[in-house]
């Protein structure tokens, strides 16, 4: 997947984007910190914090 494709991870639950962003730090920790595929894995990997900052933000800001 390369990053102009730009995955919807607001499409997976909870516990899938969990355990993508698992598998994405597995190889981030993998992959050469120069090579061009741990640039990419980590644009995607911040995608996904992105997604999880947005949901927090939103569980928070619902009335109780």
């Amino acid at each position: 997947m390369s990053i102009s494709e730009e995955p919807d991870f607001s499409q997976l639950d909870d516990s899938a984007l969990i355990s993508l962003r698992e598998q994405m730090r597995g190889e981030l920790e993998r992959l050469p910190p120069r090579s061009s595929g741990h640039a990419e894995l980590a644009a995607q990997y911040e995608l996904t914090t992105v997604e999880i900052d947005e949901r927090a933000r939103a569980a928070w800001s619902r009335p109780v």
